[in-house]
């Protein structure tokens, strides 16, 4: 079935509904209990399928969750996607015709900064509210002056850019990048070229790739001919997945290496193995151990309830969408307090005016008005690295901001000192040249101000007690 004559096999349903209540003798009707329909696409196949799951996934143990609180007013909650294939395009035009359905009261997602480009004009366009939970790409937002779309990730050019300062602090001092030739990796390079910039290091490298046409070995290989001390970039996750493998193969050493997407899920050692995830480092503006806490669970809920559902702990693309569910719940419900109905302008004025916590983190985005009003402004990306858990297995934790660490990195020993995995961590003063070890989990580290100071971390994130995914999911045209 395409997906227009799903869709509109779905319009008519809902028309019914709410017909059915409504009374034509000048009888004042009883109070609407209609479902509040909120629609959008996931990436069900396609390149960025295997990151799209995981938002998807919180789309609906949100909305499920929010309906067993008795929904929005008593309202259940609806929730209909469609499979965009990955296809901006494709994307574009499911949410146009969306968008000119009376009985969708709001948009959510895409996944992806290049499908959410393609998709942002179309609510633009339609006046409709649109809450991003998965596009970092600042060009999408930036002297755009956006009236209707909010954007939940933080600026792609931070998502790496720590890693580098991390980098530079430990004996770095040149660095490979290699990045897919779409949006989001494109932003996340230039905060790269930014940080080496401003940390002195060299890019012995700067090479971009087709997407879904890397050769990771090659790619690999000239990394480790160049003896670049960094290497870093990447795409989504299958990308990360190949860099990390074809790292191990190619018996290169870099002291660390860090992919945009992929290594904070918490699956990532069992897709590459324990040694090719040693040290290696990702990023995500949550991660389970912060004490998160939103309009319909806390960090710990969310956790259990994921991992009920699903057997795996949950990563920040899961957490991101269950995250956009709460902030459009309780802006419908701001919406139906105010107007008593779902009204466009009063729930796009709550997302945009706003500021509030979800299970993401904090949400608050640039105001009406202003040349890049809907971009993210309060959440802050951590630096998150795998290391040994003292067992045997790996253990993620957070290793920047200084105010947010949980340890000091671990790096690979240089390339010339041979190809062990690190038993400890080798940390070099680039400006003094002085080095010296320490164990993997110390805890003496420089705690400055800042949005994370104070934060509180609820537990370590172990890669060896995760029980396996157990059965399968498909998403369906209506769920």
């Amino acid at each position: 079935m395409s997906h227009r004559r799903a869709i509109i096999q779905f319009l008519i349903a809902a028309l019914a509904a709410a017909t059915a209540s409504c009374r034509g003798d000048g009888v004042v009707a009883p109070p609407d209990t209609s479902p509040v329909v909120i629609a959008g696409t996931v990436p069900e196949t396609g390149s960025w399928q295997a990151d799209g799951l995981n938002m998807a996934r919180g789309f609906r143990l949100a909305v499920e969750m929010l309906n067993e609180s008795g929904g929005i007013d008593g309202r259940q909650v609806r929730l209909a996607l469609y499979d965009d294939g990955s296809d901006p395009g494709r994307a574009a035009r499911i949410y146009r015709d969306l968008a000119a359905a009376d009985s969708v009261d709001a948009l959510i997602g895409p996944f992806s900064s290049a499908v959410t480009e393609a998709v942002v004009p179309v609510a633009e366009q339609a006046g409709m509210p649109l809450v991003a939970p998965l596009a970092a790409s600042p060009e999408i937002w930036a002297g755009k002056s956006r009236q209707w779309s909010v954007q939940m990730m933080n600026n792609a050019r931070d998502h790496l850019a720590g890693a580098v300062e991390v980098a530079a602090r430990h004996g770095v001092e040149t660095v490979a990048l290699v990045y897919e030739n779409s949006r989001f990796p494109i932003s996340a390079a230039d905060g790269v070229r930014d940080a080496a910039a401003r940390e002195g290091l060299t890019l012995v490298m700067d090479e971009a790739y087709p997407v879904e046409g890397a050769d990771h070995s090659a790619l690999t290989a000239r990394a480790r001919d160049l003896r670049a001390d960094l290497f870093l970039g990447g795409g989504y996750t299958p990308d990360a997945v190949a860099f990390a493998k074809a790292v191990a193969g190619a018996r290169y050493s870099p002291l660390l290496t860090s992919w945009t997407v992929g290594p904070s899920e918490p699956d990532f050692p069992d897709r590459v193995g324990v040694g090719a995830a040693r040290c290696v480092i990702g990023n995500a503006p949550w991660v389970g151990t912060l004490d998160t806490s939103g309009p319909l669970a806390n960090s710990a809920t969310f956790q259990r309830r994921y991992h009920e559902a699903h057997g795996i702990a949950p990563g920040y693309t899961a957490a991101a969408g269950f995250g956009s569910v709460e902030l459009l719940s309780e802006a419908i419900r701001a919406s139906l307090a105010a107007t008593g109905a779902i009204d466009n302008v009063a729930v796009r004025d709550h997302l945009f005016n706003t500021p509030t916590e979800t299970v993401l983190g904090p949400f608050g985005v640039v105001p009406l008005g202003q040349a890049d009003a809907g971009s993210q402004r309060l959440l802050v990306r951590l630096q998150l690295q795998w290391q040994d858990d003292g067992k045997g297995g790996l253990v993620q934790r957070v290793i920047y901001p200084d105010g947010a660490a949980e340890a000091a990195p671990c790096v690979n020993p240089p390339a010339d000192i041979g190809h062990a995995a690190p038993s400890s961590l080798f940390r070099q003063d680039r400006h003094t040249g002085e080095a010296n070890d320490e164990g993997q989990h110390s805890a003496a580290r420089r705690v400055v101000p800042g949005p994370f100071r104070g934060v509180r971390h609820l537990r370590g994130r172990s890669a060896t007690r995760r029980p396996k995914a157990t059965g399968s999911w498909r998403l369906g045209a209506v769920s």
